[in-house]
């Protein structure tokens, strides 16, 4: 955890107004001769200062850290993940944004860790969090807000949004990358129903329920997918280039993700040509989630040496 500087909540009038206010009082009733009045004038002041001040040495010393993440997140959806804090804060995400989240510990027995949810609005890798964390820390006279970085345990890769193919254009050349993703998502399709039936196999997961085997399924008890013999399907090359524009690199992430979805639900074979931080990157994608982490790491297409 790194932190930036204190400062108080808004209003600030508390802040200030209230300490001198009170440090008058404090003055007089030190003046007027009479003991149990500058008593009460001691009481009353030291209790607003430490109420107003004393949040500030609290966040000072909070100490608050990730200790559970997930590896893997969709634009537009929850993240959650698991924050332990060794006194009471209220956390706020602000990259990637995200509800209010209460951590630390609330009794001489509870534990300090809490849930605190992500929305990230755009796909990404995220090896740090950063949250607004704040206290009103003893007599909540006043909060305190402090921004600090939380490192996470392992990057976060949010991929993004599962769109459609992009329909090539009548007249589309082979050099538009839309294009030919679209026409590879076509050719796989019709390719994946090609084969003669031999036999039954028990159901796994990512199999179609179309290929579902119902009357193996009655005979066995048990959910059974037909079994195709299928000619050996040439791996699809597929170049995704996003442009410099955040916007519609997003929109264009979205369509290509669709886009080898399909080819991957029909059993086409992808190699995988992106441009990452550290250059181009030429890859097979073994499922979606492997295609959602490659674009989530992917950049416009304006740089990159090969690796």
């Amino acid at each position: 955890m790194t932190g930036g500087r204190l400062r108080p909540g808004r209003p600030l009038a508390p802040v200030v107004a209230a300490p001198l206010a009170l440090a008058v009082g404090w003055l007089v009733a030190h003046h007027s001769g009479a003991g149990w009045v500058q008593v009460l004038g001691d009481v009353v002041f030291g209790a607003v200062v430490v109420g107003v001040l004393g949040p500030a040495a609290v966040l000072a010393r909070a100490r608050v850290t990730v200790t559970l993440a997930p590896l893997d997140g969709t634009a537009g959806r929850p993240v959650r993940l698991e924050v332990s804090a060794s006194t009471r804060v209220r956390v706020r995400p602000a990259d990637p944004p995200g509800p209010d989240a209460f951590a630390g510990p609330t009794g001489p027995a509870a534990g300090g860790t809490a849930t605190v949810t992500l929305l990230p609005a755009r796909r990404g890798v995220h090896d740090r969090v950063v949250v607004d964390l704040a206290t009103a820390t003893p007599f909540g006279v006043q909060w305190w807000t402090r921004r600090v970085v939380l490192h996470l345990p392992a990057p976060l890769a949010v991929a993004p949004r599962c769109g459609r193919p992009a329909v090539p254009p009548s007249g589309a050349g082979s050099g538009d990358h839309d294009a030919d993703t679209a026409v590879a998502v076509t050719a796989a399709a019709a390719a994946a129903a090609v084969g003669d039936p031999r036999g039954a196999r028990p159901y796994e997961p990512g199999d179609h329920r179309r290929h579902v085997h119902w009357g193996a399924t009655a005979h066995t008890g048990e959910l059974m997918v037909r079994r195709h013999e299928q000619p050996a399907v040439a791996a699809r090359h597929v170049a995704v280039t996003l442009p410099p524009d955040p916007e519609a690199a997003e929109r264009a992430a979205e369509a290509a993700l669709g886009a080898l979805a399909a080819l991957l639900e029909a059993g086409t074979p992808v190699v995988l040509t992106t441009t990452e931080a550290g250059g181009r990157r030429v890859a097979p994608v073994a499922d979606r989630r492997d295609a959602g982490r490659r674009l989530a790491a992917a950049v416009d297409g304006t740089g990159g040496g090969s690796r």
